[in-house]
């Protein structure tokens, strides 16, 4: 499996993540950008395999907080990853301060 598709999986769980936590109804809500990734490889997967990924809020800032993960297959711990998502405004092209909204829906 090339390392570049955990990437894929991760933000496909990130956007449902936020999704199933209220903090945005579709992709066209999100209003942050990835500023950083971290993988810890744990175990090879397997071509086929189905993943099980896990994600929580962790950290908060007051433009960025962190978002932790896991994915597993049959049983196996594959990778724990973390990311550092930061507010953003794409018109004006600058850091914003994260909604307090977010904050106590995230942190549920």
């Amino acid at each position: 499996m090339n390392n570049a598709v955990y990437l894929t999986y991760m933000e496909s769980a990130r956007i449902e993540f936020f999704v199933h936590m209220g903090a945005i109804s579709g992709v066209d809500d999100l209003s942050i950008i990835v500023a950083r990734m971290e993988m810890d490889f744990r175990a090879p997967l397997e071509l086929g395999e189905t993943v099980e990924i896990g994600v929580r809020a962790a950290r908060f800032g007051t433009k960025s907080f962190d978002l932790e993960y896991e994915l597993r297959a049959g049983g196996r711990l594959v990778v724990e990853a973390k990311s550092v998502c930061v507010g953003y405004d794409y018109e004006s092209g600058e850091t914003v301060p994260i909604p307090e909204t977010w904050r106590e829906q995230l942190a549920a």
